[in-house]
C-alpha cells in the first residue's frame, strides 16, 4: 500500500513537469511599445522545481499546523517561558549537536572550522556551564557555524538536488533529507534524552519566529514561490560559501539598496496592529487594513505603500511605527499594484493607469475613515496621508481632486509624500533597463553572474543577520528567517553599481510576477498562453517572467483602458496622463502638500527635481543630496526631518 502511494505521488509530480511554458510570438508586433518587445530580455533566474505539486501540498499541511497548533501553543509558550530562558535553551541546543557539527566539518576537510567547533564546545560545556551561556563568542569572539550533513553531500559531489518540502520540518531537498539520517545519529538528544526532547529543542529553536513567518506569508502573493527562491539561494550560498569583497560602489542605484535596513525598531510591533476589513463597492470584497489608534483623540495617517508593496511590509511598518511613536494613530492599506488590492479592491483587473488606481485607493481610504470615526467616535482628529514612492505619486492625483464638487471622499489635512517619481511610465522603464543591467555582458557570462550575484547577496544578508541575531541552532534543516525585517545597517554593501541595479530590478520584477498572476486569475485578457494551475505555477511564472513593465502597459492595461473602457485614446494619452504634469493646474502652491525626495534619485531627473519644487514650493519641498530611491529612511536624522512636516499637527506631548 505504501509503494503504490508512493508511485503515485510520484506521477502526480512528474505529471506536474510534463507542462510546458508557452510563450506568445511578438516578433511581428509593430504597435505601441514596440521596442520593448523586440529587445532582448533577460530571462528570469531558473530555480526547477520538478516535485512542485506535492511540495505545495505539503506547504500548505506545514502551514495550517503552523497557524492552527504552533502559533497559538507558541504563544502560550512566549508567555510562560520568558525570553531569557528561551535564550539560555537555544544556546544549550546548539551546544548539543557538536558530534554533528565536528564531524561535518571534519568530512568536508574544514580544519580551521572544526577547531573552532571544538574550541566552542570545550568553552561553552565548562566555562558557560553545559552550553546555556555562549562566552565562547562573548567573551573569545568564536563564532558558531553550524554543518549538517546535507553540506557534507553538497561537498562530495551530490549538486544539485532537489527541492522538496518536508512535513514539520519545512524547505529542504532531496539530499539534505538524506543527510539527516545521519544528523540524527550523531544527535546527544536521541543518545540520552529519547522521549521527544529533540522536538522540544526544535520547537524552542523556532517559537520566536512564528510571528515573523504569518506575516511573510501574509504579505507574499506565493509564499510557497518566495519561501523556495529564498531558501534555495540561501542555502547554496552555505555551501558554497561566496566571498563577499568591498567595499561596493557608491551610487544612486547602490545607495537605493539601502532601503532594505528600513524596518520597524520593535521587531513585536506588527503583532501590534488590529486587522479590519471594508467591504470595496468596486469588487464587493472585503480589503483588508491594517490599524492602530492612541489611546486618545488623535491625528490619523492614512499610510499608502510603493509599488506592489504590502500593508505589513518592512518599509510600510517602519512609517507605521515611526508617526505611531509620535502621537499618530495609522492605518495601512496595500499598494494599488499590489496583489491583495488587485484582488479586492481595484476597480480593474489590470491596474496601471494612474487616475483610475489613485481613485480606488480614495475609495478605499474614505470607507477606512468612516469605520474608523463609526468605530472610536471623537478619536479622530487631524486626517494625514503619507505614501512613498508609487503611493505618493498616487497622493499628487487625490490631491489634485480635492477642487472637484463631486468629490465626496475623505479629504486630508496633510500630505506627506516621500520619494514620489513624476512620469510613471518612465520610472517603469528605468526599472526594466535596470533588470535587463547584465545584457552588457557577454552572453555566455549572464547566467554565471546572475547566479553568483544571488549566492553574494545571500551570504551578506547571513552575514549581517548573524551579527545581528546570532547564529547557530539546532534544527537539523537549513531554515530562513523569512519574516527577518528590521535589520539595522551593520554590514557595509559590498555591491557595485550594476549589481545593484540588477538586484533592485529582479525585486521589482517580482513584484510584477505576482501582479500579473493576480490580474490574470481576477480576468484573463488571452495575452498569456500558459495554463495557470494552482498546485503547478512555475511554467505560468516562466512565462510572465518573459514579460517587463513597458510590456504589461503595452500588452494589458493600454489595450483594455483603450478598447474596453475608453478612458485613453491612445498609447501617448496613456503615457501623458500617468504624468504629473497632467494635473498640475490644482497641484500648484496647495498648502497641504509636503514632499521630500533624493536629488539623485534614478526615478526622477534634475529637470524632475525643479519642476517638482516650482510647482508645490520651494518652502514645501525638501531634496536630500544622496539616498538614490528611499534609500536613505533608515537613518534617523531624515526620520527627524520629514515627521517635522507633521509637528504641527502632534498633540501635546504625554
Amino acid at each position: 500500500m505504501v509503494r503504490r502511494g508512493t508511485v503515485l505521488l510520484l506521477a502526480v509530480a512528474m505529471a506536474g513537469c510534463a507542462q510546458p511554458a508557452l510563450r506568445r510570438d511578438w516578433s511581428g508586433y509593430t504597435g505601441p511599445g514596440a521596442a520593448a518587445f523586440q529587445g532582448e530580455s533577460l530571462p528570469p533566474p531558473q530555480f526547477p522545481d520538478p516535485l512542485e505539486p506535492v511540495n505545495r501540498g505539503v506547504w500548505a499541511v506545514n502551514h495550517g499546523l503552523i497557524v492552527g497548533v504552533a502559533d497559538p501553543v507558541g504563544r502560550v509558550y512566549r508567555l510562560v517561558i520568558p525570553r531569557f530562558v528561551r535564550d539560555r535553551v537555544r544556546d544549550f541546543a546548539a551546544n548539543l549537536v557538536f558530534p554533528r557539527d565536528l564531524a561535518a566539518s571534519l568530512l568536508q576537510a574544514q580544519w580551521r572550522q572544526a577547531g573552532d567547533v571544538t574550541a566552542r564546545f570545550a568553552v561553552n560545556s565548562t566555562v558557560g556551564l553545559a552550553g546555556f551561556w555562549d562566552p565562547a563568542l562573548r567573551w573569545l569572539g568564536i563564532e558558531p557555524a553550524p554543518e549538517d550533513f546535507g553540506q557534507v553531500f553538497a561537498t562530495w559531489g551530490w549538486r544539485p538536488s532537489t527541492f522538496l518540502v518536508l512535513p514539520l520540518a519545512g524547505p529542504g531537498s532531496v539530499r539534505d533529507t538524506a543527510g539527516m539520517v545521519p544528523d540524527a545519529l550523531l544527535d546527544p538528544a536521541l543518545w540520552f534524552f529519547p522521549m521527544g526532547t529533540g522536538l522540544v529543542l526544535s520547537f524552542n529553536d523556532v517559537v520566536d519566529s512564528i510571528p515573523s513567518y504569518r506575516q511573510f506569508a501574509a504579505s507574499s502573493a506565493d509564499a510557497y514561490d518566495d519561501a523556495r527562491l529564498l531558501w534555495t539561494v540561501v542555502r547554496e550560498s552555505k555551501i558554497e560559501e561566496p566571498p563577499v569583497t568591498g567595499p561596493g560602489d557608491d551610487t544612486d542605484a547602490t545607495q537605493t539598496l539601502q532601503a532594505a535596513f528600513l524596518g520597524p525598531r520593535d521587531p513585536g510591533f506588527a503583532a501590534r496592529l488590529d486587522t479590519r476589513e471594508i467591504v470595496m463597492p468596486t469588487t464587493g470584497r472585503a480589503l483588508p487594513f491594517s490599524v492602530r489608534m492612541q489611546p486618545g483623540p488623535a491625528p490619523l495617517v492614512f499610510l499608502a505603500p510603493g509599488l506592489g508593496a504590502h500593508r505589513l511590509g518592512s518599509s510600510s511598518l517602519a512609517l507605521a511605527e515611526m508617526v505611531f511613536e509620535r502621537g499618530f494613530s495609522v492605518a495601512i492599506v496595500s499598494s494599488a499594484l499590489g496583489f491583495e488590492f488587485v484582488e479586492r479592491g481595484a476597480s480593474v483587473p489590470v491596474p496601471g493607469h494612474a487616475p483610475v488606481d489613485a481613485r480606488d485607493l480614495h475609495v478605499a481610504l474614505d470607507l477606512v475613515d468612516r469605520d474608523l470615526r463609526a468605530r472610536y467616535p471623537g478619536r479622530v482628529r487631524e486626517r494625514v496621508y503619507l505614501g512613498y514612492s508609487l503611493g505618493a505619486f498616487h497622493g499628487f492625483y487625490i490631491a489634485a481632486q480635492e477642487r472637484d464638487p463631486a468629490n465626496d471622499r475623505v479629504r486630508f489635512d496633510r500630505y506627506l509624500l516621500l520619494d514620489p517619481p513624476v512620469r510613471l511610465v518612465e520610472g517603469m522603464e528605468r526599472l526594466d533597463a535596470f533588470y535587463d543591467a547584465p545584457l552588457a555582458l557577454p552572453e555566455g557570462e549572464r547566467e554565471a553572474w546572475v547566479h553568483q550575484l544571488l549566492l553574494e547577496t545571500a551570504a551578506v544578508a547571513r552575514h549581517a543577520q548573524a551579527e545581528r541575531f546570532g547564529a547557530g541552532g539546532y534544527g537539523r534543516v537549513e531554515s530562513v528567517e523569512l519574516g527577518t525585517q528590521d535589520l539595522a545597517p551593520v554590514v557595509e554593501l559590498p555591491f557595485t553599481n550594476r549589481e545593484a541595479e540588477f538586484l533592485i530590478g529582479l525585486a521589482f520584477r517580482r513584484s510584477l510576477q505576482a501582479l500579473l498572476w493576480t490580474s490574470q486569475q481576477r480576468e484573463d485578457l488571452g495575452v498569456l498562453l500558459t495554463e495557470r494551475r494552482r498546485w503547478r505555477r512555475l511554467p505560468a511564472y516562466r512565462e510572465i517572467g518573459d514579460y517587463s513593465f513597458a510590456m504589461y502597459l503595452y500588452a494589458f492595461v493600454l489595450p483594455y483602458h483603450r478598447d474596453r473602457l475608453g478612458t485613453v485614446r491612445s498609447a501617448e494619452e496613456l503615457v501623458a496622463q500617468n504624468d504629473l504634469h497632467a494635473i498640475a493646474g490644482p497641484l500648484r502652491d496647495n498648502p497641504k502638500l509636503r514632499v521630500f525626495a533624493n536629488r539623485n534619485d534614478f526615478l526622477t531627473s534634475d529637470e524632475d527635481v525643479a519642476w517638482l519644487a516650482a510647482l508645490v514650493g520651494p518652502e514645501r519641498v525638501r531634496f536630500f543630496p544622496t539616498g538614490g530611491h528611499l534609500g536613505n529612511l533608515h537613518r534617523p536624522e531624515v526620520q527627524a526631518t520629514v515627521m517635522d512636516a507633521l509637528a504641527d499637527l502632534q498633540p501635546a506631548a504625554p
